[in-house]
């Protein structure tokens, strides 16, 4: 994994992608929805890997095991985000769209956790445990239905994606899927 790269997070669990659009929370913090789809073709799920906040991360640099990156989402330009606010369907801790432009704040960074090679290869499990909270990128089959979400649900049949305390929770998982791949930069 490099930075710069243009990815779809999947669900090793569900095979669901973490997936956004311009579309608020309801309660908790109203800032924008992150769910997972079940969709190999949808844009509304690539997130661009950068630097922490307040940091850089040159294109193509290789992304280390315990580094702190950001997510943008690519077509709101809001950052992958989690806080204390609870979650809708679970109670566990809302993860949200947030900032503007790719600018946001210490909430967006999120520490790679391989499992046990120096760097972040494609299609290798991770963890991703966010930096501020403790709490890891989480989803399970909890998806939002009729009976949880209302008549008029912009998001039914997405799943819940959560940040939850629980290290070792085997829905804690993800892989890089899809998406445009910057190759690891050479010196020059």
């Amino acid at each position: 994994m490099t930075c710069g790269s243009a990815i779809k997070l999947q669900h090793v669990g569900t095979g669901f992608r973490v997936h956004s659009h311009d579309i608020k929370w309801g309660s908790g913090s109203q800032q924008q929805s992150v769910t997972a789809m079940n969709s190999m073709d949808d844009p509304n799920s690539l997130w661009v890997v950068k630097g922490a906040h307040g940091t850089l991360c040159a294109q193509g640099s290789p992304v280390k095991n315990g580094q702190a990156v950001r997510f943008t989402h690519l077509k709101t330009q809001r950052n992958l985000h989690a806080h204390h606010f609870a979650s809708p369907l679970t109670q566990q801790m809302e993860v949200s769209g947030y900032g503007n432009g790719g600018v946001g704040d210490h909430l967006d960074d999120w520490v790679v956790e391989t499992s046990g090679a120096p760097e972040w290869r494609r299609g290798e499990r991770v963890r991703l445990r966010h930096r501020d909270t403790g709490g890891y990128l989480h989803s399970h089959a909890v998806r939002f239905d009729q009976s949880n979400c209302g008549g008029n649900c912009p998001i039914m049949g997405q799943q819940e994606v959560t940040a939850f305390q629980n290290a070792n929770d085997d829905n804690n998982w993800w892989q890089s899927a899809e998406g445009v791949y910057f190759p690891i930069a050479t010196q020059q």
